[in-house]
């Protein structure tokens, strides 16, 4: 009997250590002035990341109860989690709050420069093995959205420019719906992907299946050829690249964003993606025209995907479309 006591005092003893090790320490720095609005979302950034922490030491799922979290929020974080875990690099996070507009009202709150490890399910992942995240909160401190983020330099490059131009608040919900956009392709999440792109979305995407001579007839160059698809092909054929794929990582580099002249409501969005899975892997020239006629539910119209070597002046930007 007294071993089995003793045993059990160990096990219990055991279980909160691994407690004590995942626990995670949140704090805001600026960005938010209502003390009270601060310290729920501090709790609420808390106790998500212990969570989090929790799951990956017991390889369970994440376990939400408790938290003040929307259903899209948890899903996006249940889906990641089937393809890969992962938890934080620091227990003790200081960070800035971000607050996010929509024609000039606060529509809510967003946390970034959360590190964290990924810990993968097998030997087939073979992307970067620390990345970012940031979540995001409503006005009353809910946790409505979690992403993995964009390069932290490659963001403030782009909010400066929004200074500059005066359209900050624009550009920020534009980072914020390609973050949704990236983690949609590592969460195999068809359903964002059907809502985001318009019906009539134009699809274009290019493939290398020659070099022929320069003009000058001094070295060689890629012949390019292009296909259309609709809205339902896309979202057929990406069904069954999901399906085949343990998990997809996709990464987006040297992002540029460009306000359409005439239409304000109308961006392009050029970058570089970084496609890695578990059986393909392969970088391209994306091009997005964003659609924010309705600032809530913007869509993408057009999205086209080129080789890598694909000449300047070949790369497609919003004058190559009717808009």
């Amino acid at each position: 009997m007294k071993k089995l006591l003793t045993l059990t005092m160990a096990l219990i003893a055991c279980f909160q250590l691994a407690g004590a090790q995942d626990k995670v320490d949140f704090e805001l720095v600026d960005g938010i002035s209502d003390g009270a609005l601060k310290t729920r979302m501090e709790n609420q950034v808390s106790r998500l990341l212990t969570a989090i922490n929790s799951a990956e030491s017991t390889s369970q799922a994440v376990n939400f109860s408790g938290l003040d979290i929307d259903d899209m929020a948890s899903h996006s974080i249940a889906m990641l989690w089937e393809n890969v875990h992962f938890r934080t690099m620091d227990d003790d996070i200081v960070t800035s709050c971000l607050t996010l507009k929509n024609g000039g009202s606060v529509r809510g709150y967003q946390v970034r420069n959360i590190e964290i490890e990924m810990k993968p399910l097998d030997n087939t992942y073979t992307d970067a093995k620390v990345q970012e995240i940031c979540i995001d909160l409503d006005t009353r401190g809910r946790i409505v959205d979690f992403n993995l983020t964009l390069g932290v330099n490659q963001y403030m490059r782009i909010m400066r420019e929004g200074v500059e131009l005066d359209d900050l608040d624009r550009r920020m919900q534009i980072l914020h719906y390609v973050e949704q956009f990236r983690n949609a392709y590592n969460q195999k999440d068809l359903a964002f992907m059907d809502a985001v792109f318009s019906e009539d979305a134009l699809i274009i995407t290019g493939k290398v299946i020659r070099r022929i001579p320069n003009e000058s007839g001094v070295g060689m160059r890629p012949e390019i050829q292009y296909s259309k698809q609709s809205k339902e092909q896309y979202l057929q054929n990406l069904k069954r690249v999901f399906a085949r794929q343990g998990y997809i990582n996709v990464k987006f580099d040297d992002i540029k964003v460009m306000r359409h002249g005439a239409n304000p409501n109308f961006y392009g969005v050029t970058l570089i993606q970084h496609w890695n899975s578990s059986t393909y892997s392969d970088e391209g020239i994306l091009f997005l025209v964003w659609d924010f006629t309705q600032p809530d539910q913007p869509k993408i119209d057009v999205r086209t995907w080129q080789p890598m070597e694909t000449s300047q002046n070949e790369i497609f930007t919003l004058d190559s479309f009717k808009i």
